[in-house]
């Protein structure tokens, strides 16, 4: 078992490795050249990337394996690795099944083309702040799944 990071844009390596050393698991953070940072180096394995679309992702989908952890913010990436097998984390601790993910992408999807539809002037806002809540949560969620030995639940 190891955690797999869609280290891109996480906001909370700190907790995912905190977790990650109290169960003696190997964590491994895959991000694009440009989001490296010396403060990435704490995980067990750095994977370093292209700049280009999807490359983090496609690395990803190759080196899990069924019973891994995977923390990503990506719902399609999400998608596929939940039907591989894997235990996957939002990055605000939400443990996500399959189901919950199809309908994210869906949803995902519906906004999209609607967004599409206006082409006005429209206002898109972020996600809110990543807060304290969150990191707790992440971290007590990777706890569970290396409790429950990995598998999706």
């Amino acid at each position: 078992m190891k955690i797999i990071v869609d280290a891109d844009a996480q906001p909370a390596k700190e907790a995912i490795l905190s977790a990650a050393k109290k169960h003696s698991i190997r964590t491994v953070f895959v991000m694009s050249n440009a989001h490296y940072s010396e403060k990435n180096e704490e995980a067990d394995e750095v994977i370093l990337v292209d700049n280009r679309k999807q490359e983090a992702d496609i690395k990803i989908m190759n080196i899990a394996a069924k019973g891994d952890i995977a923390v990503t913010g990506d719902t399609g990436l999400g998608l596929f690795l939940a039907a591989k097998g894997l235990a996957v984390i939002s990055p605000r601790g939400r443990l996500l099944s399959e189901d919950d993910l199809v309908v994210k992408n869906g949803i995902a999807a519906i906004e999209k083309k609607s967004l599409r539809a206006k082409k006005g002037k429209i206002k898109l806002r972020g996600p809110s702040k990543y807060t304290a809540e969150d990191r707790t949560r992440l971290e007590a969620a990777i706890e569970k799944v290396i409790l429950n030995g990995g598998a999706p639940k």
